[in-house]
């Protein structure tokens, strides 16, 4: 029995017929009928009624489609695995991030993990905080950089380790009252517009939650996961900034002023991943590869 049969069954089951599993397949359709007629006579049972259409499974193909999937996997593992023993990793594994971590910190993490492992292909999948969420817990990814705030909704139980913490600022029009302080009180965020970064829900924000920490009550106006957006918006002057430190490293502030907060607050950034991490050895390398690689400038490292 050929691998190459078992992959040609599944895919005639998993595509609704013998034409598109020879698309999904990159084979001709006569190369498909010849590999399930030849696991048939393997077998020495019909697979396919092909006098419906599409074909449908026999009571005998029913039964096999389970192990068939079963010797599938059990021979990709057994290939990771042995890449693994033997130091040649390969496959491809996707990881979520939001944009000022993936302008500051991923491009590192990549540039040493494409040293080590040539044979892996790193998928990116930039997204707001909640897309993260939904990346790790409905697939693709399962590996996230994002901040501790809000605290991640799963179905599954994510682990994490704490990667660095980062001052969160104030951004301000040139001009504006502040823009000329060195730091400002928190108190003077009372009635001000701002702009933070979330999506959807103004009170499910890390802004809402550090700065209610702090007995200030946000008057949220706008949010806006991409930098670039929140200091436009400041420039234009319909809201002040309230931001991370790494999001304003990352783009132009030339019209705005950056101004440290008081008392200070914090972003804390951790790397979390799904349970399914453990059986992909190409994930367990890329989280080692984040465990080990510096975090940006201006950060304090937690771990």
């Amino acid at each position: 029995m050929q691998i190459e049969w078992i992959h040609a069954f599944l895919a005639v089951v998993d595509r609704g017929g013998f034409t598109a599993a020879a698309v999904h397949l990159y084979r001709s359709q006569g190369r498909i009928s010849s590999h399930i007629a030849s696991l048939e006579r393997e077998l020495g049972a019909q697979l396919f009624d092909r006098d419906q259409r599409p074909a449908r499974l026999t009571a005998a193909g029913e039964a096999l489609v389970t192990h068939a999937r079963a010797m599938v996997e059990e021979l990709d593992a057994g290939r990771a695995a042995m890449a693994s023993v033997q130091g040649l990793i390969r496959g491809a594994v996707t990881l979520a991030t939001y944009p000022s971590a993936g302008a500051a910190f991923v491009p590192e993490v990549l540039r040493r993990f494409s040293e080590d492992f040539p044979g892996i292909r790193v998928e990116l999948v930039e997204q707001a905080v909640r897309g993260i969420d939904r990346a790790l817990d409905q697939g693709p990814a399962l590996l996230a950089v994002r901040p501790t705030l809000p605290p991640p909704r799963s179905t599954h139980s994510l682990r994490h380790r704490l990667l660095w913490r980062e001052p969160m600022c104030l951004v301000v029009p040139s001009g504006h009252r502040l823009a000329d302080q060195e730091t400002a009180a928190l108190a003077d965020l009372r009635g001000e517009q701002l702009v933070v970064s979330g999506h959807d829900l103004r009170y499910d924000t890390e802004a809402f939650r550090l700065l209610t920490r702090e007995s200030i009550e946000p008057q949220i106006r706008f949010l806006s996961d991409q930098p670039q957006i929140l200091v436009g918006l400041v420039r234009s002057g319909l809201a002040l900034g309230f931001t991370n430190r790494l999001a304003i490293d990352s783009v132009r502030t030339d019209g705005v002023a950056v101004v440290g907060v008081s008392p200070r607050v914090y972003r804390e950034v951790g790397v979390y991943w799904a349970p399914a991490l453990a059986g992909s050895p190409a994930a367990s390398a890329l989280l080692e590869t984040l465990l080990g690689t510096p975090v940006p400038d201006t950060t304090t490292d937690l771990r």
